[in-house]
């Protein structure tokens, strides 16, 4: 809408509007009208490229990684935008830690443009937060993700049946051996009537435990295609 009514004025008249409309660019501190970073900057943010699609891992063809082939992921997709390095840490860290959740509008936009290519889902499901840990924080970042992606993609958002019943540590801040154990009954899948297809929104794919841990008991209720939907990839292999 801001563009449209710039290329409606006169250009120095739109020069000053677009000054006084601009905010700074998270990145680079260039001025911003659409997104808070600039269109230079997301052009060199670290897009994922080449894929499992399975598990969404980074390899040099989209062709079922070594990984997949041997050993099972519930989810039957993996849709991640970007590899989780250097500046998608920064701004997924703003993001889910200090508040920024103006950029679920940001990461949802970005994500939406390559969605909208697909079969998309019938339901969207964000990951839950413990209650004690959605209090520390104030709101859970995935379902901000999922609140926009459903407004964008016409796609409703069930928030209440995937319950998080155990406030289990953080999966990054354990060894790789002890994550799966982490997330056993960390969930609890309340009965309820479920499209056949449904994507779970999470801000990063890491080890994949978490996904799996929701996508196994949703297969319990019959679920028959489930995706896993990122902003960002770690690039070493689960």
């Amino acid at each position: 809408m801001t563009m449209d009514v710039l290329s409606n004025l006169p250009h120095q008249i739109a020069r000053l509007y677009s000054n006084l409309l601009s905010v700074p660019c998270l990145l680079c501190a260039s001025p911003c009208t659409i997104h808070p970073v600039c269109n230079e900057c997301i052009a060199e943010l670290p897009v994922l490229g080449s894929h499992c699609p399975r598990c969404a891992t980074p390899i040099s063809a989209n062709l079922t990684c070594g990984h997949c082939l041997n050993n099972r992921h519930y989810q039957d997709k993996t849709f991640s935008l970007f590899s989780y390095q250097t500046p998608i840490d920064r701004l997924i860290g703003d993001f889910k830690y200090r508040d920024s959740i103006y950029l679920s509008d940001f990461f949802s936009s970005l994500m939406v443009e390559q969605l909208e290519q697909s079969t998309l889902p019938k339901l969207l499901m964000p990951i839950p937060l413990h209650p004690k840990r959605l209090k520390q924080r104030g709101y859970n970042q995935s379902l901000e993700l999922a609140k926009d992606l459903s407004n964008q993609l016409a796609i409703p958002t069930d928030k209440y049946n995937l319950i998080r019943n155990r406030d289990t540590p953080p999966q990054i801040s354990l060894p790789y051996d002890q994550r799966k154990r982490n997330l056993r009954n960390a969930f609890t899948l309340k009965p309820c009537k479920l499209p056949d297809h449904i994507a779970l929104i999470d801000d990063v794919l890491t080890t994949g435990h978490t996904a799996n841990a929701a996508v196994k008991l949703l297969r319990q209720q019959g679920v028959i295609t489930i995706e896993l939907w990122t902003i960002a990839r770690t690039i070493s292999h689960d």
